[in-house]
């Protein structure tokens, strides 16, 4: 039963679509009584055969030429057919719209009676976002989705969205900007409550106005900045640790000519007592430095570890008389989505912030 629905609903949107597209065959521009520039033609004759083979990487940017070219309503209607094959049906369902008012304008009721049929039967189908901005506070709030202005008209209200992920922000003079970000698969609605603007601090002024000099000594009884040598001491820690991996290539080096020697020693001369014992003792000695350069670059390791985590940290800045250092934050925020109890079929997005 469920599959016979499904079949049944897609029989229904594939014969729209095959009407659409019946609609536009032979008209390769409709907004205009005088023939289309031959180039715009050629642009909609190739669009529309890639778009009959479904190729809509392919078609789209043809026909969005050919209607940049010679606007018509039979090209805008093949365009939004190419987009509702990409998956974008906001923008689909808005080239759409368009062409039906289009072709009512020039006279193509059939152009924009099908248009029309199409539009209302994706509608259900849209991925929406509502952005609520504070109006109580007297702020002038500038809210962008995706890098485009989202103007005052359209907050609170559900505007169509192609899926995927979108980003809105959200500044104000004087204030510490926010960004949300939300993905959309599908029909859904989604809703961004954009919090009060936190105020931002006051930048410091870098101009002196009297000639009187800025002293930047310590105050009595306070250290002074220990940048410089929490710097230097971190460097002798490194330069200890170098020291100390030099040591055990030294001790490696060593350790095998040990053993080379002693290997050699053992084949040369293998009874007791051996005349040939000045192998024997060169593998000692071999031995004994190897022991002594692993040591000495161990114990240098260490030195320099210690040295290094006990040096003082290089942001650690206490000179008299210096304000803070105002920083300007930007905040942005990932939603995840959670069902509205309020109102059924409705998500809305639970706002994290994930970047300060």
């Amino acid at each position: 039963m469920i599959f016979a629905a499904f079949s049944t609903t897609a029989a229904k949107h594939a014969a729209s679509a095959a009407f659409v597209l019946g609609s536009v065959v032979a008209v390769p521009s409709i907004a205009y009584a005088d023939a289309p520039s031959p180039p715009a033609d050629a642009l909609f004759r190739e669009g529309r055969m890639l778009l009959d083979s479904k190729k809509y990487d392919e078609a789209c940017p043809k026909l969005a030429e050919s209607q940049r070219l010679d606007p018509g309503a039979g090209t805008l209607l093949a365009l939004a057919l190419c987009h509702e094959g990409q998956g974008k049906t906001a923008t689909a369902w808005g080239e759409l719209n368009e062409a039906a008012a289009l072709g009512k304008r020039v006279g193509r009721a059939d152009l924009a009676n099908a248009a029309q049929r199409r539009a209302t039967m994706m509608e259900p189908q849209l991925a929406k976002v509502v952005v609520r901005v504070p109006q109580s506070d007297n702020v002038a709030y500038e809210v962008k989705r995706d890098g485009e202005p989202l103007p005052a008209r359209d907050w609170g209200a559900a505007v169509p969205v192609d899926p995927g992920e979108h980003r809105v922000d959200v500044a104000a003079k004087g204030k510490i900007a926010r960004s949300y970000v939300v993905r959309l698969a599908g029909a859904s609605t989604v809703e961004i409550v954009v919090d009060k603007l936190e105020d931002a601090l006051a930048p410091v002024s870098t101009t002196q106005t009297t000639s009187a000099p800025v002293s930047l000594a310590a105050a009595p009884g306070e250290p002074a900045a220990e940048t410089g040598r929490g710097g230097a001491q971190r460097a002798i820690g490194i330069t200890f640790i170098g020291l100390g991996v030099v040591g055990l290539g030294v001790g490696a080096y060593f350790g095998g000519r040990a053993l080379s020697e002693s290997s050699e020693g053992k084949r040369t001369c293998p009874t007791t007592p051996c005349p040939a014992g000045a192998t024997n003792d060169r593998a000692k000695d071999s031995f004994k430095l190897s022991v002594i350069s692993i040591s000495s670059g161990a114990g240098a390791i260490a030195v320099g570890a210690i040295v290094y985590l006990l040096a003082p940290s290089s942001t650690r800045e206490t000179t008299a008389g210096k304000p803070p250092r105002a920083t300007a934050r930007h905040r942005a925020h990932r939603a995840r989505s959670e069902p509205d109890g309020r109102q059924p079929g409705r998500r809305r997005y639970v706002l994290t912030e994930i970047r300060t």
